[in-house]
């Protein structure tokens, strides 16, 4: 009953504050930003947050001076038609949301027929390469961004050597996901093994037992939240106590499935923590707190970044759109925002990487800004907040971003004389002819300030119009031809080793390193050792574009190999460079591994191979001067075979048909094949034979 009536006051508290803006604003110009979410959604409270400081300011100044209100529009989703055809019905600028990665992807010619910008909470790796409008942005970091923030902290941080990965299901969100995270740990030097793909329910108990089995230091699961938190929950019942990540475990789907006191521990990555504490966070933490009554989370903090995203880019001359694609450098709850440094739709590349504690709460381990690691208790500075100040006279610029270049000219083609910090205010003495750049006395000299991205006050029409000096002449820079050019840039396999007998998806990312955009095109390749003819179709590539496609195929035998892959197959591309369509890809096409461990025997000992001791596979007999063979099982020596190339189809029964193996023969190095007792193949490697102690490395496949 309190949280219901918290909810009501909560809407009603939302309605007079609206109402006492437009009574107090009457006559101001509005802008509205559209809300594809719950009226009491996260994106929407966190983008009301924001505009309700920017209208207490006295609202958005446009680049003709006048200042705008902002307002919001709500739309549920529930009928995603509906929520479209409204949001054109009320002339918007913008959207914010949808925040889910499915909704985005399945309705994205619908929310790009707003024709306006979208900006979405949304982190699928593969959003923006849909996108053919240039409308779409992201305002959270991609999830591979989050990957290569959990593969760094744990390989550099915990020093971790043996992860395993496990893929629940095919979704591209929860494959890209998998391969951005393995790619990662790849660059530095680890290669996740084993990395396991649960297809069905029916699979998960022999993925629990390769697991425990593998006794890796970390496990890595990708899936949806209500999946993972299910197959996170049978793991710790199946006896696991070692690391786990997941990267949603503030999602409730995955929660639910968790008995409470087992999310300890868990590591985790996230656009933004709340537990954060650097000066934006707080600001913005105990605002949303004292309004709404609850904590916020990562998506509310992107929507809060948006808005004042749109206020910097409402401040500019020229198409909203285009103006997003320049911002740069504005201080977020986030981080700092940088769309003009990222790729085309991209407003922040800031991830945390979390532990949660006893109750469930994520404490920060790290925090990046891309690949950069930033310094414990680096300060983000808060979002500036309107307040009353002294009347100043004249007209005076006040820099309201972390930091402002001053340049020798108005344009970025002039160089950098110098930096204003955030809050100082300048005497403006001067503008150029339509007031977008403005004259200060910097340093003994004219210096040029931006107006597009600082607060003025005063009447730029009292400024005295001043030349700038001439542009300088700019360095030639390289062209791309406009040719399209397809190249591959990776590929990789899951699962990985292949399992014979089960599908494989080789994910490849090809890109048009050209200057023109690419048509339809083919990418194939014949994998041995059964020469399975795999391909897919790319309907087109825009230039600098990349895309992901998958090869999808079955192999029956196992072994090490290498295919080429290639990208325009039937030559239906003219490209500027037709010699590097091939790709090397080198893959592995195994038997899952039953165990694989070290034992050292003294005389008399036996080995159980499978550990399931029902029975074991072979005896050291120091007396006998001999490996045997027990209750049914096979050894034999094989030359020329080493331990760690070894692979199932090399384990024939038909050469290991031996019941003992002489100890001349035991020499360091060696490798014996074992059909074990059980009826398993295996391998054993001698590692050293001293004081009539054998020890033995050994590797069991299942059948």
């Amino acid at each position: 009953m309190k949280k219901r009536w918290l909810h009501l006051a909560i809407i009603v508290s939302f309605m007079l504050v609206t109402a006492l803006a437009t009574v107090q604003a009457q006559g101001q110009p509005v802008f509205r930003i559209g809300v594809l979410d719950r009226p009491l959604g996260e994106i929407t409270k966190g983008a009301f947050l924001a505009i309700e400081e920017i209208n207490t300011g006295g609202g958005v100044q446009g680049a003709d001076g006048t200042f705008f209100r902002l307002e919001l529009v709500a739309q549920p989703i529930a009928n995603f038609q509906t929520a479209i055809t409204n949001l054109n019905q009320a002339g918007i600028i913008a959207v914010l949301g949808p925040e889910d990665n499915e909704t985005v992807l399945d309705n994205l010619n619908l929310l790009q027929s707003l024709n306006v910008p979208v900006l979405t909470p949304a982190t699928v790796d593969t959003l923006l390469a849909a996108d053919t409008s240039g409308r779409i942005f992201r305002t959270r970091a991609a999830e591979v961004l989050r990957g290569r923030a959990l593969a760094d902290y744990l390989i550099n941080d915990l020093q971790v050597q043996r992860i395993a990965t496990v893929q629940l299901g095919f979704d591209i969100d929860v494959t890209a996901g998998v391969i951005g995270f393995s790619e990662a740990a790849r660059a530095l030097g680890v290669l996740p093994q084993p990395a396991l793909t649960v297809q069905e329910q029916a699979n998960i108990p022999a993925t629990l037992a390769q697991i425990i089995q593998a006794n890796p230091e970390i496990v890595v699961i990708y899936g949806n939240p209500a999946e993972a938190g299910s197959f996170y929950e049978s793991l710790r019942l199946a006896g696991w106590s070692g690391l786990t990540a997941y990267n949603d475990t503030d999602d409730p789907a995955f929660r639910g499935p968790v008995a409470p006191e087992r999310l300890a521990n868990l590591i985790s990555t996230t656009t933004w923590p709340f537990t954060a504490q650097d000066e934006a966070s707080n600001f913005f933490r105990e605002r949303y707190i004292f309004t709404f009554g609850e904590v916020p989370d990562a998506v509310a903090a992107a929507s809060y970044d948006a808005v004042y995203l749109l206020a910097e880019a409402i401040r500019r001359p020229g198409e909203l759109v285009n103006n997003l694609l320049d911002v740069d450098n504005v201080a977020g709850v986030q981080g700092m925002l940088n769309p003009a440094e990222l790729g085309r739709g991209e407003t922040s590349n800031n991830v945390a990487v979390v532990q949660l504690n006893a109750f469930g709460v994520p404490q920060v381990l790290a925090r990046f800004q891309g690949t950069e690691r930033l310094a414990p208790g680096q300060v983000i500075p808060a979002t500036p907040t309107p307040a009353a100040t002294a009347t100043p006279q004249g007209v005076v610029a006040t820099i309201t971003r972390a930091i402002q270049n001053v340049r020798s000219g108005p344009g970025l083609a002039y160089d950098v004389i110098g930096q204003l910090n955030q809050g100082d205010q300048v005497p403006v003495i001067g503008a150029n002819v339509d007031f977008s750049w403005l004259v200060i006395q910097f340093r003994g000299q004219q210096g040029w300030i931006s107006r597009a991205i600082l607060d003025v006050f005063g009447d730029l029409n009292t400024l005295p119009i001043v030349q700038p000096p001439p542009t300088p002449t700019p360095l030639p820079s390289p062209t791309v031809p406009p040719q399209p050019d397809i190249v591959i840039d990776s590929a990789f396999v899951t699962p990985s080793p292949i399992i014979p007998g089960v599908p494989f998806t080789v994910s490849v990312t090809v890109r048009n390193a050209g200057g023109g955009n690419a048509g339809q095109f083919a990418i194939a390749a014949t994998f041995p050792p059964n020469n399975v003819y795999a391909s897919a179709i790319v309907p087109g590539l825009p230039a600098g574009q990349s895309t992901i496609v998958n090869l999808v195929g079955t192999l029956a035998n196992t072994g090490y190999y290498s295919v080429a892959i290639v990208a325009d197959l039937n030559n239906e591309v003219a490209e500027l460079n037709e010699n590097n369509n091939s790709f090397n890809f080198s893959y592995t096409v195994n038997r899952p591994t039953i165990r694989q461990a070290s034992q050292t025997l003294n005389p008399g000992d036996t080995l159980d191979l499978e550990g399931n001791a029902i029975q074991g596979d072979v005896n050291w007999d120091a007396s006998a001067s001999a490996l045997n063979a027990i209750f049914g099982a096979k050894i034999a020596v094989l030359p020329n075979v080493n331990i760690s190339t070894i692979h199932w189809d090399l384990l024939d029964p038909n050469v290991i048909n031996q019941t003992s193996i002489p100890v001349a023969s035991l020499v360091p190095g060696t490798t014996i094949g074992i059909i074990t007792a059980d009826g398993n193949r295996g391998v054993m490697r001698v590692d050293s034979l001293n004081n009539n102690q054998l020890t033995l490395s050994f590797i069991v496949f299942q059948k």
